[in-house]
C-alpha cells in the first residue's frame, strides 16, 4: 500500500516507493530503495523534499525486497558503473505522474534578417571551430591520451550562447554536415541539443554547462571504432559491431583519467545508449539504474543519428524521425521525450493538433518553407462537433493560421488514433 508522508515523519527500515515534486531535488541516485541508515534519512532532508512516497507493504527483513532495492549508492560493480557517479542525480520514479520542474517554456525573441545573417554567421564560426576542437578530442583519444575537456568549455559556452537566442540557427547549420564530419559535428548538435532540452526541462543553471559537457563528450568512446577491418566485409561487420558495443564503456575510461571532465558527462558517456527496458548496451540495465542526463542524451544522440544522411541510409525528416522515436516502446524515457518534441517546436507525423478558431488536425509533416512548423489537414471543428471537408495547410507558409497546441488523443475521445490518423492521412495530399 502506497502513502504519502512528510519528510520529518521518515524512519529507517521504510521502504521509499518515489519523492513528491521535481526529479531535481530528489538526492539519490534510484527512485525506489530501502531506507537502511540515519545517513540517507539525514540526505533526504538536507535535500529541501518536503514529501515522500512510501510502500507499507515493504520493509526491514520483508522477504520482497530485492537486492536491487536495498542501498542506492553506489551502483553494483556488475553494472559497470561510473567511477565517479553524481550521488545527487537520481533517475525519476515510473509513473503517469511527470516529474519533471513546473517551468514556462523558454522564449526566444523574434530576429530581425539581419540580426538572423549575424547570428547564423556567429554560429558558423562555432561550428568550425567546434569541429576541429573535436577531431583533435578524437584524436587524442584513438592515441589513448587523456583528452583536454576543460578546453572544451568555453565552446560549450558559445554553442549555450547561441542556443539561448535561437536553437534553430546553430542546429540547422549542423544538419548540413557531410558524411564525413558526422562524427565530429554530431557531437556538436547533441550538445546544442542538450542545453535546448535541459533548458525546457528547467534543469538548474549551475548544471547547464556540465549537460552541454556530456552531449560534446559524450562518443568520445568512438575513437576507438575501426574505419574498416582488411578487405573481408563479414571481418569488417564483426569488428565494428564489438566496438560500437563498447565505445560506451572506453569512451569512460579515457573521460575518467581526464581532466575537467564532471560526474554528469561521465555517467551519460556510459550510459546514453541503455534504454528503459533494460535492452541497450553496454549493461543492459533498466530505467532506475541511469540518470536523466542519460535519458536526454539518448533522445537527443538518436534524433540527431536519425536526421543525419549516412552511406547506408537518407535522412529522415525532423518529424519523421520523432514519429520512429514516440513509436520505439521501452526505448526512450516518454516524459522527456515529449518534452524533446516540445523543445524543438516540431510535430511527428501523425499528431493530434488543435488550430485556431477550434479545429483539430492531423499533421502530415513539416514544411518546405520552415522545418519547426508543421503542414496539416484539420477535420473537424469542436465548437459545433462536427467533421467537415479536409483542408491541408502549411502553418509555414500560411501566417494567417495558428497552432494552439498538441492535444491528447484520449483525452477527445479519439482511443484508436493509430488507426484514424492513418485513415485522415490517407488520401493524397494537396496543399
Amino acid at each position: 500500500m502506497l502513502r504519502t508522508i512528510p519528510v520529518s515523519q521518515l524512519e529507517v527500515g521504510m521502504f521509499i516507493h518515489s519523492f513528491e515534486g521535481s526529479w531535481f531535488d530528489n538526492p539519490f541516485w534510484r527512485s525506489r530503495f530501502l531506507l537502511t541508515d540515519h545517513k540517507q534519512l539525514e540526505r533526504i532532508v538536507e535535500s529541501g523534499v518536503e514529501q515522500v512516497i512510501i510502500n507499507e507493504s515493504r520493509g526491514t527483513g520483508l522477504p520482497t525486497v530485492s537486492q536491487t532495492d536495498v542501498a542506492p549508492q553506489p551502483l553494483e560493480a556488475s553494472e559497470r558503473a561510473p567511477k565517479r557517479v553524481a550521488a545527487s542525480q537520481p533517475p525519476p520514479a515510473p509513473g503517469p505522474r511527470s516529474y519533471l520542474r513546473e517551468t514556462p517554456k523558454p522564449s526566444f525573441g523574434r530576429l530581425s534578417t539581419r540580426q538572423r545573417a549575424a547570428q547564423a554567421q556567429k554560429a558558423s564560426r562555432i561550428i568550425n571551430q567546434s569541429r576541429a576542437a573535436v577531431m583533435n578530442l578524437f584524436q587524442d583519444a584513438r592515441l589513448g591520451n587523456a583528452v583536454k575537456g576543460d578546453e572544451m568549455a568555453p565552446l560549450v559556452s558559445q554553442i549555450s550562447e547561441s542556443v539561448s537566442i535561437d536553437p534553430t540557427i546553430i542546429l540547422n547549420m549542423a544538419r548540413l554536415k557531410s558524411e564525413d564530419e558526422h562524427s565530429y559535428l554530431h557531437s556538436v548538435a547533441v550538445c546544442a541539443l542538450m542545453i535546448t532540452l535541459a533548458r525546457k526541462m528547467g534543469v538548474p543553471a549551475a548544471q547547464m554547462q556540465e549537460v552541454g559537457m556530456a552531449g560534446l563528450l559524450h562518443d568520445v568512446g568512438k575513437s576507438s571504432i575501426p574505419d574498416s577491418t582488411g578487405s573481408d566485409p563479414g571481418a569488417r561487420e564483426k569488428a565494428e559491431s564489438a566496438a560500437v558495443q563498447n565505445h560506451p564503456q572506453r569512451g569512460h575510461d579515457i573521460l575518467s583519467s581526464s581532466k575537467g571532465v564532471g560526474d554528469i558527462a561521465l555517467e551519460v558517456c556510459l550510459r546514453h545508449h541503455e534504454k528503459m527496458d533494460g535492452t541497450g548496451f553496454p549493461g543492459g540495465i533498466r530505467a532506475d539504474n541511469f540518470s536523466i542526463f542519460s535519458r536526454m542524451c539518448a533522445i537527443c544522440d538518436d534524433y540527431d543519428d536519425l536526421t543525419a544522411s549516412r552511406p547506408d541510409r537518407d535522412a529522415l525528416s525532423a518529424s519523421a524521425a520523432l514519429a520512429r522515436m514516440q513509436a520505439a516502446s521501452g526505448h526512450y524515457d516518454k516524459l522527456i521525450l515529449r518534452e524533446f518534441v516540445d523543445s524543438l517546436g516540431i510535430l511527428p507525423v501523425g499528431s493530434l493538433v488543435r488550430l485556431d478558431r477550434n479545429e483539430l488536425a492531423v499533421v502530415l509533416g513539416e514544411s518546405p518553407s520552415d522545418y519547426s512548423a508543421p503542414i496539416v489537414r484539420t477535420f473537424k471543428s469542436l465548437d459545433d462537433n462536427r467533421r467537415f471537408e479536409s483542408k491541408d495547410i502549411d502553418l509555414g507558409r500560411t501566417r494567417s493560421r495558428k497552432l494552439v497546441g498538441l492535444e491528447d488523443p484520449a483525452d477527445l475521445g479519439f482511443y484508436d488514433w493509430k488507426m484514424y490518423s492513418v485513415q485522415l492521412m490517407s488520401k493524397p495530399f494537396a496543399a
